[in-house]
């Protein structure tokens, strides 16, 4: 009898997955499958919050341990790479789904559950964040079995904290997991008749918990590391979560709220009117969370997700009296009224889902796959991103390591006057930018890296094509049996089997001369930059094109893929992405 509804569930969550082809928001992978790529390949890249200690590293070692399991039996393909992940985080989903189902069948009865079922399966947004890999949607299925597991309507006599359990992993991987539950774990143990012994209970998991976390953290960051206490120093004490953008107080309740739960707003707001004491337990938990939240400087739509559930349960009950009521009242069939209120729900949220799932924001993962064709056997690309930061996966979906370089948007960590990140740097004046990173050098250095310079200057492979009649550079060293210049033309091409042995034998000692660059680099204490280099290709958001378009014409970059990404501009992404190849000869393996 119980076993439908999970399959119901299953069933809409699984098809989310080739469904959702989008970009949401960057910690979707940066936070998750970008940092596991690292862990179990070696090479990926781990932003600022890893250095600082402010997240766990459970949530990404278990996809780690993942991506091993695939590399073992040799199937780390990037497709498997990328949609495993999201089919487990659908199938948790429909579990936490199911949770809330039996809450709801305990709390109201079948007609209730029945509807609630209904409500979770057409909400666009919790469709929309099934299949990815947030931390957000991690808290949400731990806290949906935990308020399953909680004793609503028998605190009292019960002295069981099992619940406790998925609430502490729960805050290991976002420590905001605390918040929704907290009065509830003050009220079982005010009710309680037996309180020592739940308070026991409490100490016990919150202590078992506490050392697992530590233990796995600190044994990561190889020092005692408390993720949870620096996670709420950094959002709540410093305040420096609002570098990343602030809203207003209301915005949870005036614009969160009606946007993820479009039609199914009204009957919430209709239980909320008229029968605040029914939903009483549930109601406190909610308007508690949103006050929490709403203290906050920096909010998102992801961070109600553990709260919606509770918003959809009342308002499939809601949905369920109504039509009791209605039967009271008239003799007729509610078939009709039945329909017209699935149909209310199910088809503007699958317009929502279907828009923004398969259209709105596509960019970036196109892009990805366009760069995986782009390197595939290049062992020499260089691939520079001059867009707002983190605005495409990284390493986890191309999985091919190879020179990507990205602007950074880190916070004031160190409480700089006037700070900007690069990625503002960058936006302020991109041409001087780009000069500073690929033109000028330090005194110091250039006297440092004279020699190798020079060295890689004579075994460079260049071919610098002109079309308006000015003469093509060669590589002098190159004799006149290894090449056929076709001069005015796009193309020219190496025949003889001694050119391509030496073109090897030039890369590989050109990648030797840039290593110790690289090494000299580091003792001048430089930061890393593609000083030896210029990209092979640079990916843009069209917004961009006119004003580093100076750099692209002189360095002989052509528009190799132009991609959409959304109907609208939005400050610096814009409509389109741009891919940018340079008209060179590359390596290929």
């Amino acid at each position: 009898m119980y076993k439908w509804p999970l399959l119901v569930f299953l069933g809409v969550r699984v098809v989310s997955v080739p469904l959702v082809q989008t970009w949401f928001v960057p910690d979707e992978y940066w936070q998750a499958t970008e940092v596991a790529h690292a862990l179990a390949f070696g090479y990926g890249y781990k932003t600022w919050e890893w250095r600082e200690g402010i997240r766990s590293v459970l949530y990404p070692a278990s996809f780690a341990a993942l991506f091993k399991m695939l590399s073992f039996i040799g199937a780390d393909t990037p497709a498997l790479l990328i949609h495993i992940p999201r089919l487990l985080h659908a199938i948790a989903f429909a579990v936490g789904d199911y949770h809330f189902w039996k809450l709801c069948k305990v709390l109201y009865g079948s007609s209730s559950a029945g509807w609630t079922m209904v409500c979770f399966s057409t909400a666009w947004f919790l469709g929309y964040c099934a299949p990815r890999t947030l931390t957000s949607c991690v808290e949400m299925v731990l806290l949906s079995v935990a308020f399953s597991w909680y004793p609503w309507q028998r605190e009292k006599e019960s002295d069981s904290a099992g619940y406790l359990w998925p609430v502490g992993l729960a805050c290991a991987v976002r420590p905001t997991a605390a918040v929704p539950f907290l009065p509830l774990a003050v009220q079982h143990l005010w009710h309680s008749s037996c309180r020592s012994q739940l308070l026991l209970h409490y100490m016990a998991i919150t202590g078992a918990v506490v050392t697992l976390t530590v233990g796995v953290d600190s044994w990561y960051y190889g020092e005692l590391v408390v993720v949870p206490w620096r996670f709420v120093h950094f959002n709540v004490v410093t305040g420096l979560s609002s570098h990343y953008g602030t809203l207003p107080w209301h915005w949870y309740l005036s614009q969160a709220l009606p946007v993820t739960l479009t039609t199914h707003m009204l009957p919430l707001i209709l239980a909320v009117v008229s029968q605040t004491s029914r939903h009483r337990n549930l109601l406190f938990v909610i308007l508690w969370s949103l006050i929490v939240y709403s203290c906050l400087g920096h909010k998102e739509f992801r961070f109600l997700l553990p709260v919606l559930p509770l918003c959809l349960c009342i308002a499939g009950d809601y949905i369920a009296f109504y039509l009791a009521a209605c039967a009271k009242r008239s003799d007729r069939p509610l078939g009709f009224r039945r329909k017209v209120i699935f149909l209310v729900l199910l088809i503007p949220n699958l317009v929502a889902l279907v828009y923004l799932g398969v259209i709105h924001q596509r960019g970036p993962l196109d892009t990805m796959q366009a760069l995986r064709e782009e390197v595939k056997g290049n062992l020499q690309a260089n691939i520079l991103f001059l867009m707002p930061c983190h605005s495409t996966p990284y390493y986890s979906h191309l999985h091919k390591n190879v020179t990507m370089r990205f602007l950074t948007c880190e916070p004031n960590l160190k409480g700089e006057e006037n700070y900007l990140d690069e990625a503002d740097v960058f936006e302020k004046d991109p041409l001087f930018w780009l000069q500073q990173e690929y033109y000028n050098r330090l005194p110091a250095l250039q006297e440092a890296l004279s020699t190798s310079q020079d060295g890689l200057r004579n075994l460079e492979f260049r071919d610098e094509r002109q079309f308006d009649g000015s003469e093509i550079l060669i590589d002098s060293n190159r004799n006149e049996e290894q090449k056929t210049i076709l001069k005015g033309k796009k193309e020219k091409t190496y025949e003889s089997k001694v050119g391509k042995d030496a073109i090897k034998s030039r890369t590989k000692r050109k990648n030797e001369i840039i290593e110790d660059i690289n090494v000299k680099e580091r003792n001048y204490g430089i930061p890393k930059t593609s000083l030896t280099t210029f990209p092979s290709h640079i990916v843009m958001f069209s917004v961009m094109k006119d004003k580093v378009e100076e750099f692209l014409s002189h360095h002989h970059y052509y528009l190799c893929h132009k991609l959409f990404h959304s109907h609208i501009n939005d400050g610096r992404r814009s409509q389109h992405i741009h891919i940018y190849c340079q008209q060179s000869t590359t390596f290929r393996s």
